[in-house]
């Protein structure tokens, strides 16, 4: 049975659909008009704000650039007499300005003072004579602050300086302007300001309703005529004549028109080609579930890598832990030496010089045996200090394996990193009821420190050299008749081109060439089900090839052996 296609049913629709009623929620013009009025009154009362302040700056500036003048002039005429103590003819200069601006509002004060601060005229007091004898506090931070003061208040400006005769202060002055005539005009500015601004603002409305009608009448016949489209009508044409935008999107309007007539008849042929796409879609979201099935084999081994980097930290940690206490048993061990000497020596003396001692001595000599103990305790204590230096030699090897403080590319000697990771599966390499020791071979060549990323290095020479143990452990006793004893080889050299060789071989019997072909495989594995999970491999080849820039590869002869070979730049770009 043929299932209709969304395209078919789509078109089913159109052509039976009604007009659909127009709903009118708001008038496009007011809108239009409203965001256009109010972003020209933002402009014209931005910009009004803009030259008010610039106005209320200015008018600041002069004031203060009238009162520094003033200043200026009686500091020149007071600093002589107030240089030479004449302190009564500074004062009369002072006293004098009241004269000369009896009619003028603008100066409001002025005041003279000495150098230890205390007022010395005043030309608007009522009592000229009347002299303070305490420092005025104004006069007081005037000298301290050692320049020009400016204090602006509601209805004045105190301006105060240093009066300074050469490098000398002989005292200082202050002087007060009013603000009215400022704050007058300021209001002039503003209301001129507010008049334009609402003339504009009046203007700006105007305009905006008259543009936003012309770009409406317009755009009400273009959504006329989209309606009758709607409903099935195709060829819909319009007719504007503004010769601007509008009037090109009429014409695109009409070309659209033209063009859904053809469309709409060619639809239903597209629709078997649309079919035909979702069949190859089909094809396609296989293709992404088996690049899904990869992504989540690349998670599995970022999870593994997350895991070595874990064990490292955690291996650095024990580390840390253990080499505080092996240091101090290392560092005792010694002195306990001397002394357990010094104290045996004693004892000899004392049976030399008393041959017969009492009898609960002879007693107790006899209950210890102290000639055992005189030659067993050298014995112990020298263990000892072999098991504290053994331990300090593990603590190393184990450090030197996480390589905690090396994650990033790091200068080091490969050559530290096998004997690290050799010693902590040291204990690997020995006998047990199953197998006869493993022989170890060690070829090291003249290597130069290199540049790698040392943790995971080590992690490659320990997934190496487990699998090699692990291969020997399922061999049985007698599996093996190449060779007379089980070994494990590992060679190193530098070739011509500075790269650094790595060859770890083993005779436990090698493998076969279907399994070879796979073992840097993801999640592949010729071990029993639990005892390995095909990643090891798979993170070694992808450590060499991709983060180092080197070669991973494996040689096997079954009946024989297995050799890895590692080859990495001794540089890294």
């Amino acid at each position: 049975m043929n299932v209709p296609s969304q395209a078919s049913l789509y078109v089913t629709e159109i052509r039976h659909k009604r007009t659909i009623p127009h709903q009118q929620r708001g008038s496009l013009a007011n809108k239009l008009t409203v965001v256009m009025s109010c972003l020209a009154m933002g402009a014209v009362l931005t910009v009004s704000w803009v030259g008010f302040q610039r106005e209320r700056i200015h008018l600041h500036q002069d004031l203060e650039n009238q009162a520094t003048l003033i200043l200026d002039t009686l500091s020149a005429a007071t600093g002589n007499a107030l240089y030479f103590n004449h302190f009564d003819e500074a004062g009369d200069i002072i006293n004098g300005l009241n004269v000369g601006f009896q009619t003028d509002n603008l100066l409001r004060s002025v005041r003279l003072y000495q150098t230890d601060g205390r007022l010395l005229a005043d030309a608007f007091a009522r009592d000229k004579f009347n002299l303070s004898l305490e420092p005025d506090p104004l006069g007081t931070e005037i000298l301290l602050n050692g320049q020009l003061m400016t204090d602006w208040q509601p209805e004045q400006v105190l301006v105060g300086k240093p009066i300074q005769v050469g490098d000398e202060v002989v005292g200082a002055i202050s002087l007060g302007l009013s603000t009215e005539l400022m704050q007058a005009n300021l209001r002039e500015t503003l209301r001129e300001n507010l008049w334009v601004s609402l003339i504009a603002i009046v203007c700006s409305v105007v305009l905006a309703r008259l543009l936003s009608r012309s770009i409406i009448k317009p755009l009400k016949a273009l959504t006329t005529a989209t309606e009758h489209l709607s409903s099935g009508h195709w060829k819909q044409t319009i007719s504007l004549k503004t010769n601007d935008e509008l009037t090109t999107l009429g014409h695109a309007f009409n070309q659209m028109s033209q063009q859904l007539s053809l469309f709409f008849e060619t639809l239903q042929l597209k629709t078997e080609e649309l079919e035909k796409s979702q069949q190859m879609a089909q094809h396609r979201a296989n293709e992404l579930e088996a690049v899904l099935e990869e992504l989540k084999q690349t998670q599995e081994q970022l999870i593994q890598q997350e895991k070595m980097a874990s064990l490292g930290q955690m291996i650095a940690g024990i580390a840390h832990e253990i080499n505080n206490p092996v240091t101090f048993v290392q560092g005792n061990v010694e002195p306990a030496q001397e002394y357990v000497s010094d104290l045996l020596a004693l004892i000899e003396l004392y049976q030399e010089k008393y041959p017969n001692p009492p009898g609960e001595i002879r007693q107790r000599h006899q209950t210890i045996d102290l000639s055992f103990i005189k030659r067993d305790i050298i014995q112990v204590l020298f263990s000892m200090r072999i098991g504290a230096e053994r331990i300090a030699e593990i603590v190393k090897s184990l450090r030197t394996f996480s390589h905690l403080d090396q994650s990033s590319c790091k200068r080091v000697d490969v050559h530290e990193g096998l004997d690290s990771t050799i010693l902590i599966l040291q204990h690997r390499f020995k006998a047990n009821g199953n197998r006869p020791e493993i022989q170890l071979i060690k070829d090291y060549g003249a290597l130069p420190p290199i540049e790698c990323f040392p943790s995971q290095l080590n992690q490659v020479f320990m997934n190496l050299l487990a699998n090699a143990l692990d291969a020997f452990e399922e061999k049985e006793v007698n599996s093996i008749t190449a060779d007379s004893k089980w070994r494990i080889s590992i060679h190193t050299a530098i070739t011509s081109d500075n790269c650094v060789l790595i060859h770890i071989s083993d005779n436990a019997g090698g493998m076969p060439e279907n399994v070879q072909s796979k073992i840097f495989d993801p999640f592949y594995t010729s071990k029993p089900v639990g005892k390995g999970t095909g990643l090891g491999l798979a993170i070694c080849y992808q450590i060499i090839t991709e983060l180092h820039g080197g070669k991973l590869r494996c040689h096997s002869i079954l009946g024989q052996g297995t050799t890895f070979f590692i080859e990495i730049p001794a540089s890294q770009p």
